[in-house]
């Protein structure tokens, strides 16, 4: 079998962890790469770098292969701030956009397009695959390019690409040390001073690079999966953090309109400094939704995706950052 993978967003959180996934499985990857690209987690791997970025369409069409079996397209913007809107939607939508324009003309046979449980935007209740998506008409520009991008994806389709789109949730474990690792951090030096206790749903990194792999074979073409993990209060997933860190103190739950408020105020004192915010409105909204859920039966059937407790999910993340130094 043709074992040959084009990764975006290879240097960062989920694509290290699917790089690493890839080799152990003896396939050939090449990455693209940045020039501020960290990719010191992969010295002395079999890993082929090509420079260049997804909102250069000339260096994705001479950096994808010919004839690729799967390209894994990760790269993406989480930003949460509206001042940083402009490139965000430059990278998730224009840049999606050109990965399958280059893709479809280099001959590759997957299209993997790693999306977000962002897409549904403002839903509440138990969302599957089959929930409407509401994210079109999100004022988060976040959810907003993600929506556009899952389109843009989809016309992968009209090339003869098999098309699998993923939608993971919040992902947390080794490798993590910008996302939610950051946790970690301003909990230890007492940076968190509150917090607002929406729902989350913890994902496994582990898993969803599995999820990756196993998309290439038997995800169903055009189909979206959820890779969603262990819903709890944001209460329980900070306190289990504190736990496995030997950390006593715990950040003080207040009210999300209090929250809400307090995110508002530090984004208007933002655009006066030019410093980003802790805590954006756009963050604020997310950190305090609470009646919704996500499902993964589809994933576990098809994907064979599994979900660990959140505790491990957070216990594995520790135990990186500690062997890293990084706490």
């Amino acid at each position: 079998m043709n074992r040959t993978a084009f990764v975006t967003g290879g240097t960062g959180f989920i694509g290290t962890n699917l790089i690493k996934l890839l080799i152990s499985q003896n396939w050939e990857v090449t990455a693209l790469y940045r020039e501020a690209s960290d990719r010191s987690p992969f010295c002395n791997q079999p890993v082929q770098w090509v420079k260049g970025s997804v909102t250069d369409i000339d260096s994705l069409k001479m950096g994808i292969p010919k004839n690729t079996r799967a390209v894994f397209h990760l790269a993406g913007d989480t930003n949460m701030w509206a001042k940083h809107n402009a490139r965000q939607t430059a990278i998730n939508v224009q840049g999606t956009q050109n990965m399958i324009e280059a893709a479809a003309q280099r001959g590759a046979s997957v299209f993997i397009h790693t999306s977000s449980i962002a897409a549904w935007g403002n839903v509440s209740g138990s969302i599957t695959e089959k929930t409407t998506q509401q994210g079109h008409a999100s004022w988060i520009n976040y959810e907003r390019t993600k929506w556009i991008g899952e389109r843009k994806a989809l016309e992968g389709l009209s090339h003869d690409m098999k098309v699998v789109i993923l939608n993971p949730a919040n992902v947390i474990g080794p490798h993590d040390a910008k996302n939610w690792g950051r946790l970690f951090l301003a909990l230890q030096n007492g940076e968190l001073p509150c917090i607002a206790n929406g729902r989350v749903s913890i994902a496994h990194v582990k898993e969803i690079a599995r999820a990756h792999l196993a998309a290439v074979e038997n995800g169903r073409s055009g189909e979206r999966y959820i890779l969603a993990g262990e819903n709890c209060l944001f209460s329980d997933f900070v306190n289990a953090i504190a736990n496995v860190s030997n950390i006593d103190t715990m950040p003080t739950v207040i009210p999300a309109s209090v929250f809400r408020g307090y995110a508002r105020l530090s984004s208007l004192w933002a655009s006066v400094s030019d410093n980003e915010p802790t805590v954006t409105p756009e963050l604020a909204k997310l950190m305090t939704r609470k009646n919704v859920s996500y499902s993964s039966q589809k994933a576990i059937q098809e994907l064979d995706y599994s979900i660990p407790p959140m505790q491990k999910s957070v216990q594995d993340c520790y135990l990186w950052l500690n062997k890293e130094g990084l706490i």
